[in-house]
């Protein structure tokens, strides 16, 4: 009996290793969505998405569907214009959570080359709400800047 609580014990100390805090999955899948931008791979930003999802643009906003063509069609322009992003980190994380609703803001540098010419610390702030439905984080709305 001894051994079977110590191993049930040993078991719980390792998932609890394991375990992430709330702001470190939420940081986590921010940065899954820029990878996924940078492969082009609509469908996993997709998933990563609420139905009632929006996008804050300069003139308007756009829903999941929209804003998930934009991003499609950006990247294919991306391509063909040789720009190609080497490396990716995040400056000046801030995450707020309240109960089931995370506000998310935080800064992109970039690092790579447009047409072989190299560029870095291209800068872009991110602002993203996100929601804990059904023990899962969905993104519900996103606003992006250049920096200039």
């Amino acid at each position: 009996m001894k051994s079977l609580f110590l191993s049930i014990l040993a078991i719980l100390q390792t998932l609890t290793v394991f375990a992430q805090t709330d702001e470190e999955v939420l940081q986590k899948l921010e940065y899954d969505w820029l990878i996924a931008e940078f492969k082009n791979d609509t469908a996993a930003i997709a998933s990563l998405m609420d139905e009632t999802f929006v996008a804050v643009g300069l003139t308007k906003t756009y829903s999941k569907q929209a804003e998930l063509d934009g991003i499609f069609t950006t990247m294919n322009e991306r391509i063909r214009a040789g720009h190609v992003v080497d490396s990716l980190y995040f400056d000046d994380v801030r995450i707020t959570i309240y109960d089931n609703t995370a506000v998310v803001t935080f800064i992109s540098v970039t690092k790579g080359t447009i047409k072989d010419v190299p560029f870095a610390n291209r800068r872009t702030r991110m602002y993203d709400v996100w929601i804990r439905k059904n023990g899962v984080w969905k993104a519900v709305s996103s606003q992006v800047t250049p920096i200039r």
